[in-house]
This record gives structure tokens, C-alpha cells and sequence, in this order.
């Protein structure tokens, strides 16, 4: 859950990451998005934590000679069905609809995050691996405080039906 919304990762790009594909020392990772493009991604000190926490359990599965990240707990690579699953369960927990949302959407939570805090939407669609800028869009369910601002500052925003109505009798 927690790589899912700091780094805003597909669900096949998070059971595809292996151990190797870490970088602590420069706080980034690779990934291998669609159409098998190499992109970096960055890990957080959440994040880090996160990670650090996961491997010393992790460590605890007769994992061998096995380098995938994620594993289940017969040392296995784990499956998207066996993620999804996971996500569900946190969603229940947390008392969210289960069935309106999915893995995918974690991946639009963490673009519309970083939107609106601020960041750029070309950097945001470089994080997300996206070829194309309208679909960084779409992921950012497009939210823009200067518009809205604007909207609710806007010079017929205090004007009053009941004061127009004055003038026309």
C-alpha cells in the first residue's frame, strides 16, 4: 500500500520489482513499465522505512536464491491475485468500498496527491512512466486551485439574485 501511493506504481510494476532493482544509497529504484521502457523511481524516508521493515521480514521466508521484492510466504515472487487481495483487506479494514476501488486507483491517489501539492503535471507524468500528457491528466483527476479560486472570487459570486431583482421592478 505504502509503494503504491508513494511512488504511484502499476500493480504489475510492484510484483515485478526485485530486490536488485533498489538503490538505498541514492534513494531511487528502476522499474520496467509498460512496453518494457526503464524508468527511475525515488523512494521517500516513509518509504525507505517501509522497505527496510518489509525486508527484515521478508528475510524471515526460505526465499533462496530468489530476488523478487515481494514474496509470499512460501518464498515465492508474489501474485498480482495474491496483491489485490492484500489491498482489499486494507481497504475493509479502513472501512473503504472495496468494491469502487482497486490497486489502480492508489496509482491515481498518488498523482493527484503530488498535483495538488504542487508538483508539475510534466514531472508527474515522467514519475508515472506516461508517454502521452492526457493521460497524466485523467490520473490527476485535474484539480486546480487557481481555477477554483478564481471561481469563488469571481465578481458575480457575491452578487445576489434578490439585489438584480430590485432593479427590474
Amino acid at each position: 500500500m505504502h509503494i503504491f501511493l508513494n511512488c504511484g506504481l502499476r500493480l504489475s510494476e510492484l510484483k515485478n520489482l526485485n530486490i536488485d532493482d533498489l538503490n538505498f544509497n541514492d534513494n531511487k529504484f528502476s522499474i520496467i513499465g509498460k512496453g518494457n521502457k526503464e524508468r527511475t523511481g525515488y523512494i521517500n524516508k516513509p518509504t525507505r522505512k517501509a522497505l527496510n521493515d518489509y525486508l527484515k521480514i521478508r528475510n524471515t521466508f526460505n526465499c533462496g536464491e530468489n530476488k523478487a521484492l515481494f514474496v509470499s510466504n512460501y518464498g515465492t515472487r508474489i501474485s498480482i491475485s495474491a496483491i489485490k487481495k492484500i489491498v482489499k483487506k486494507a481497504y475493509d479494514k479502513a472501512n473503504i468500498d472495496s468494491n469502487l476501488y482497486s490497486t489502480h486507483t492508489l496509482r491515481h491517489t498518488c498523482a493527484t496527491i503530488l498535483y495538488r501539492s504542487g508538483i508539475d503535471i510534466r514531472t508527474i507524468q515522467e514519475l508515472l512512466g506516461h508517454v502521452h500528457i492526457d493521460t497524466t491528466e485523467i490520473y490527476v483527476h485535474l484539480y486546480d486551485k487557481k481555477v477554483m479560486d478564481s471561481m469563488l472570487s469571481h465578481p458575480l459570486a457575491h452578487f445576489m439574485m434578490s439585489d438584480a431583482l430590485v432593479d427590474c421592478t
